[in-house]
């Protein structure tokens, strides 16, 4: 499936038109009479929308639309001659894009296209609802990059945006172009700027900023004269964001830069947001220590580098002796601060582990490479005397408790398969401690040497 299409419009020729031709590239149609009959239980991928059912006031209107829709998609107005709106008014007035009704039907397609492709990430809705609509509609301070035919020409078309773009502009020529991605603070939106007498292969300077780590994710406008409309639609269909075609009016190119500087923000802040979720997910949220699924992943690196180096890894795992009896004796918020104290401990004396996690209720792994089981035993010993060899303070009303760890070792070597086992045998040195008297380490048979 392509993806789910709202079309509203008041003439019914024009909605069942759009349902053809959209129906015949699998999109699934929704057609409306009018904003008011959208159904809020309904989820889409865009929306387009005829200008004249945006009444007077058509920025309110747009934001009346985008609050009456169940989950955030862009919207498209499609213009007709006595709508009393110019393409460049409604933009400014909020729409995400828009057209002629008269134009190219291939030209629909691809913007329709490049609106689905570009929005939350695409259609797949990788960014999470919960994420979108959270961040700033302010438009960054980021450089706008145009790019000519020949250095002369880019340099002219910069200064006619001028009038009406106040941000920051570089020009070039589109040989030199890829140049300017190397600089510490890269160009967010590059604007092809080609017309009849000075064209240049844009498609192929696409391809080579797409293939580019440092410029694959840079926003894309095409402006193309009238003349060359057919390769402004094959840039577009080739993942250029958004295509302006014939002489240059500097208010409507303005504003779809703006518009692509504002989505380049979303983009980041929504991909911060993503990274910083990814990373709370690996942390245990009472001591700040990784959780199993954060650990596991540095188990497996740990592991390998132990074995190309030809060392042994240390798999420690830590229970804190009769912790019940502290949560039924002073409480969950006791046992809660005797457990931050603890990972406190513990980190600082192993602060270069690359593993030191919380993975159960008051159970912790630790890992590091090791050369010997002597040099892993004076690790375990170090952390369970950081434990004992100083009481916790639970509360100002309670006195300071002496408190131990037991510790179960499993020495390994076989890399990154079989960690699970070597847990097993971990956790089986950490049973006979408990069963030997706690407060003590004892180690698993060698796994491997």
């Amino acid at each position: 499936m392509a993806g789910h299409i709202l079309v509203i419009d008041d003439a019914a020729i024009n909605r069942i038109m759009l349902e053809v031709r959209l129906s015949q590239l699998s999109y699934q149609v929704g057609l409306l009479c009018s904003i008011a009959e959208i159904d809020q239980s309904q989820t889409y991928d865009a929306v387009i929308v005829a200008g004249r059912c945006l009444g007077g006031d058509v920025r309110l209107t747009l934001d009346s639309l985008r609050r009456r829709l169940k989950a955030p998609a862009p919207i498209m107005v499609l213009l007709d001659q006595g709508d009393g709106l110019t393409t460049a008014d409604a933009l400014e007035a909020g729409a995400d894009d828009t057209m002629r009704r008269t134009a190219n039907p291939a030209e629909l397609v691809a913007r329709l296209r490049a609106l689905t492709r570009r929005d939350g990430f695409g259609l797949s809705g990788a960014a999470p609802l919960s994420y979108r609509g959270q961040f700033t509609e302010q438009v960054p301070h980021a450089p706008v990059l145009v790019v000519g035919a020949n250095q002369k020409v880019a340099t002219e078309v910069a200064h006619t945006l001028r009038a009406e773009w106040r941000g920051p502009i570089i020009s070039s020529g589109w040989a030199d172009a890829t140049r300017f991605f190397a600089q510490p603070a890269p160009p967010e939106v590059v604007v092809f700027a080609v017309s009849d007498t000075d064209p240049f292969p844009a498609a192929h300077l696409l391809v080579a900023l797409r293939a580019h780590r440092a410029s694959s994710k840079v926003a894309i406008l095409g402006v193309f004269d009238s003349a060359l409309e057919r390769h402004g639609l094959e840039v577009m269909n080739m993942g250029a964001d958004d295509l302006y075609l014939g002489p240059i009016e500097p208010r409507e190119v303005g504003l779809r830069i703006k518009a692509l500087l504002r989505h380049q923000a979303r983009v980041k802040a929504e991909q911060a947001a993503l990274h910083q979720g990814f990373a709370e997910s690996q942390l245990d949220p009472l001591t700040g220590l990784q959780n199993r699924r954060g650990a596991m992943p540095g188990l497996a690196r740990e592991s390998e580098r132990a074995r190309r180096n030809g060392q042994l890894l240390a798999l420690m795992l830590a229970d804190v002796d009769h912790f019940k009896r502290i949560n039924d004796t002073f409480g969950h918020a006791a046992g809660d601060r005797a457990l931050i104290e603890i990972s406190r401990r513990l980190h600082a004396a192993l602060p270069d582990a690359p593993v030191l996690a919380r993975i159960g209720g008051e159970e912790f792994l630790a890992a590091t490479s090791v050369k010997n089981a002597d040099e892993a035993r004076a690790i375990a010993e170090e952390m369970r005397h950081a434990i004992s060899s100083v009481p916790v303070a639970l509360s100002s009303s309670v006195g300071p408790i002496a408190l131990t760890i037991s510790v179960g070792v499993q020495l390994y070597a076989e890399g990154i398969t079989g960690i699970e086992t070597a847990l097993h045998g971990a956790d089986d040195a950490l049973y006979a401690a408990k069963s030997d008297g706690r407060n003590r380490v004892c180690f698993s048979p060698l796994s491997a040497a």
